[in-house]
Parts: structure tokens; C-alpha cells; sequence
């Protein structure tokens, strides 16, 4: 009898044990995940994040100004302007005047400077260089309007030196501001 009391014991204790697991309950809810995507454009980000270049559009070198000097930008990728904007933005890209124009914020006098000495140019949204490019958004502006998917979208941009009077020989240059309105 007495080896029967402990395997009665133990047999009691598997039972109760069983029975608490029986009784177990669970209660259920829920996790909230969220992120708010808001309207936002960067330029000339890349994909080295924030400032990872400009964009250049170099002229090249000439000894003497006498005819139309083209140049433009990168067709895609570092050099051209690059915006990134969230999915379905609408945005426009504007150009200023740059840092020596003959006549205060006017983009039709934009010029490149070396020390006193000037070298007039153009910028224009166009390969034919029709149209100028300039800073004025909405209707009768003179921006370029594109619409964001989400990814790095690049834009070329062309250039001009028209024939003029040629300063003495030096590196001329201009910085020019880009400005995405969305």
C-alpha cells in the first residue's frame, strides 16, 4: 500500500495541474502602427542624403566670345537638378537671377563674374533654348511644373553664352538658386 500512496500523490498533482491548465484564459487586443507621410521636396539630395551636390552646368573653356557657346547640364544623376518629393506632389522648379545680374533679380541679365569683369549667359527649360527659365510660379510663369512619384527625378538645364565683347582671360562663374515650390 505504501507504494501506492506516492503514485496516487502524483497521479492528485498531474490532475490539479491539468485542471489549472484547463482554466487558463487569454485576452486579445490590438497594436496601432502608424506614420504620417507629409508633402516634402529636397533638392540636390541624392541618395547620399542632404547635399550630396550641386548641380553644374559648365560652359567649357574659349579664347574669344564671337558666337553662341552651348552647354547644359547632366541629362540625369549628379549635375543635374535632382528632386525628391513625396509621391504625388505637384512642384515647381524655379531659377533666380543668380548672384550678378545687371539689373537686380531680373533673369534675363544673368552673368558670370571674374574680379570687375562680366560674361553674360541665359538659362532656358529647353534643348532649342526657346524658353527662359526663370523663379516666377503659377499661371504665366516660367518655371518647370513636374509631378512627384516618390523616387529622385532629375531635370536638365541649358545654357547660353551669346556672343559679346570677351573680357580678359580667368575662370568666370555665377551660383544660381534653386527654388521647389510645392
Amino acid at each position: 500500500m505504501k507504494t501506492l500512496i506516492p503514485i496516487v500523490t502524483a497521479a492528485a498533482l498531474v490532475m490539479a495541474g491539468l485542471t489549472a491548465a484547463a482554466q487558463a484564459a487569454t485576452a486579445t487586443g490590438n497594436l496601432q502602427v502608424k506614420i504620417t507621410i507629409t508633402k516634402e521636396c529636397q533638392v540636390n539630395a541624392g541618395s547620399g542624403g542632404a547635399g550630396a551636390g550641386d548641380a553644374v552646368l559648365d560652359f567649357g573653356s574659349h579664347g574669344v566670345l564671337n558666337s553662341n557657346v552651348d552647354g547644359q547640364t547632366a541629362v540625369s544623376g549628379t549635375g543635374s537638378i535632382q528632386v525628391q518629393c513625396t509621391n504625388g506632389t505637384a512642384y515647381q522648379i524655379g531659377l533666380n537671377a543668380g548672384l550678378n545680374p545687371s539689373t537686380p533679380g531680373d533673369v534675363n541679365a544673368r552673368r558670370m563674374k571674374n574680379g570687375t569683369e562680366f560674361v553674360s549667359y541665359q538659362l532656358y527649360q529647353d534643348s532649342a533654348r526657346t524658353t527662359v527659365w526663370g523663379n516666377t510660379t503659377g499661371l504665366g510663369g516660367n518655371t518647370v511644373s513636374k509631378t512627384a512619384d516618390g523616387t529622385i527625378q532629375s531635370t536638365q538645364v541649358f545654357g547660353r553664352v551669346p556672343p559679346q565683347n570677351t573680357p580678359s582671360a580667368g575662370v568666370y562663374t555665377d551660383t544660381v538658386t534653386i527654388t521647389v515650390t510645392y
